[in-house]
């Protein structure tokens, strides 16, 4: 994986105060001290006069850790540093001075050598003007091991924001600093984050082709650090569920001499169950649609555990790196039950969930459990066919598209957005799947089928262009009377088909598009003078015809005309359509 070749240019000295005071305007509960680059609560005096104030801080580019985590129920204030720098100490006693509270300051600090060096120097200096302040120290990393962390220690992950959320929690309802500080020190015991990259991330201000040594084709690193730090094991990239697995493996080790911090262990005689909660963390540049996907295996993993009952699934963007295409899973063993209290506690923050789960459930009511009724179904008029010529039919036109779909791919990932060959083959992959069950003998019931079929498998636009002409050429079966001549009768359905599906689209024939292929072939199909044959040509010379086409519906419209027009290429989902009319000819013609 690249980097991106180019990124926002800003004004690189001022780009973390920028970036905070961008937050101010999003989010008015917050204030900067922009000679500090400290964020802190609007209402910081009030706080102060009624409970325990809290700060964390660190190097920037881990947004939304942590002026996201700013806010009422959770962090007074946050220290920023430059980009994966620690802030210097007098930035760190600013926002202790202008947060402290007679109850007392809780100072939270990711284990790293600056952070901790610079957050303890202003705490001693606080200290020596008699404010009452503590500091903790998050190390959730299980990439480190007992022998190599024997002195440096364990990195701190994403169990910050968890460490954060509880000891919010608890300073919030009023506790004394001595609780706020062990609750926070014991969701640290009983944390650990184990983090996966498919690359390191850009920092901004460095050259794209980074001095970094890129992971190899197909593959990841567990164990990254969350500034671009080696992990502890290369490894080639497989798929999320056998990714998932690994590392949920090594954190509920309990045989591990090195990582083995988390007790959970099993046992069968006493069928103990330990408590935890799923915390899972978008390192800042997986997509959600592939990051929810790995949400779901490893909440999956944990189901298949006897000894562990899933209590919550939190699951966001917390602790980034830049945008590090990765993410890291985290487990919080709850041995306290006010610690499930304080997760649930409501806060007013911007890098925490707005509607977070106050439980775990796995079964969800959905509509497919809700069977419609089917005593008042329509009779079926039965148009009369032949089940054996239609069964091949389908399949040699289900087998052509399948074995076009590398080239549509291609043609739509140059022109368009890639995907066209991927559905048209999963369509048909299904429709092969489900054709043994299909009622062969009626053929608006077959193309009804069809039609559920390719609606139910994939989404997109032309999905939903085939299944309105699929739905409304079955109708036209019911509707036609049946005729002496089995091809008029399609011929007349394939008409109103058309017709219906006119009505849903403006693409016409000359617009480079499926309908320069679809138009004419109805309309040879409706001819006397031309045979299926004749008509199967007609739809692939529209197929052809693409290739010197403007485009003036479908992604390809955006691009440039010149674009389009000089790479000589037919338009994907026309060459689709084409390859299933042929596929369908042959069949036909083999039948013959």
């Amino acid at each position: 994986m690249k980097f991106a070749k180019q990124v926002l240019e800003f004004n690189s000295p001022r780009l973390v105060t920028e970036s905070l005071q961008g937050l101010c305007y999003a989010y008015p509960h917050l204030r900067l001290d922009s000679k500090h680059n400290v964020i802190y609560c609007a209402n910081v005096d009030e706080i102060a006069k009624s409970q325990v104030t809290m700060i964390a801080g660190g190097g920037s580019g881990h947004e939304p850790a942590h002026s996201g985590s700013v806010g009422s129920g959770m962090l007074t204030a946050a220290v920023c540093g430059n980009v994966f720098a620690s802030p210097s100490s007098s930035q760190v006693l600013a926002a202790i001075e202008r947060v402290q509270s007679p109850h007392g300051t809780l100072v939270i600090v990711k284990n790293y050598t600056g952070d901790c060096l610079n957050f303890g120097l202003a705490v001693e200096r606080a200290k020596a003007k008699r404010i009452k302040v503590t500091m903790i120290i998050v190390d959730d990393d299980v990439s480190i091991g007992r022998t190599k962390g024997s002195k440096v220690g364990r990195r701190g992950l994403a169990a910050t924001t968890l460490v954060i959320k509880l000891a919010g929690a608890m300073a919030a309802t009023g506790a004394r600093l001595e609780e706020v500080s062990q609750m926070g020190s014991m969701c640290i015991k009983n944390a650990a984050t184990l983090g996966v990259a498919l690359d390191h991330c850009h920092v901004p201000g460095s050259s794209a082709d980074s001095h970094l040594a890129s992971l190899g084709p197909n593959e990841i690193e567990l164990g990254m650090g969350i500034h671009n730090e080696p992990g502890f094991l290369k490894t080639p990239l497989t798929s999320t569920k056998a990714l998932v697995a690994t590392m949920m493996d090594i954190l509920i080790d309990q045989d591990d001499p090195e990582r083995s911090y988390l007790d959970l262990p099993f046992n069968k005689a006493d069928h103990q169950s330990h408590k935890i909660v799923l915390f899972v963390n978008n390192l800042g540049g997986t997509s959600m649609l592939e990051f929810n996907g790995a949400v779901k295996e490893a909440v999956d993993y944990i189901l298949t555990k006897s000894h562990l009952s899933l209590e919550r699934v939190l699951a966001a963007p917390f602790v980034t790196s830049l945008n590090m295409p990765g993410f890291s899973l985290t487990l919080l063993k709850i041995v306290d039950p006010k610690m499930l209290e304080l997760l649930d506690y409501p806060v007013k923050v911007a890098g925490w969930p707005l509607a977070p789960a106050h439980e775990f459930v796995t079964t969800k009511e959905s509509l497919s459990s809700v069977q419609p009724s089917l005593t008042n179904k329509p009779a079926t008029l039965q148009i009369p066919q032949n089940p054996e010529v239609i069964k091949a039919v389908i399949e040699s036109a289900a087998h052509a598209v399948i074995e076009v779909e590398p080239e549509i791919t291609s043609l739509d990932t140059i022109l368009g957005d890639g995907d066209c060959g991927h559905t048209l083959k999963a369509a048909a992959t299904a429709i092969l799947k489900i054709l043994p069950s299909l009622d062969l003998s009626s053929a608006s019931d077959t193309i009804i089928g069809l039609a559920d079929t390719i609606e139910r498998t994939v989404g997109g636009t032309s999905s939903a262009i085939y299944c309105i002409f699929l739905n409304a050429l079955a109708a036209g079966l019911q509707q036609s009377p049946v005729p002496k001549d089995n091809r008029v009768l399609w011929a007349t359905a394939a008409r109103h088909a058309l017709l219906i599906l006119q009505q849903y689209t403006m693409a016409r024939v000359g617009d480079r598009t499926l309908m320069d292929v679809l138009t004419p072939f109805v309309n040879a199909l409706g001819s006397k003078e031309m045979s299926v044959d004749d008509a199967v040509k007609a739809g692939l010379k529209g197929a052809e015809s693409t290739r010197r086409l403007t485009a003036k519906m479908g992604r390809a419209s955006y691009l440039a005309t010149e674009d389009v027009l000089t790479s000589g290429l037919p338009d994907a989902g026309a060459w689709g359509l084409a390859a299933i009319l042929k596929g369908l000819g042959q069949a036909i013609d083999s039948q013959s």
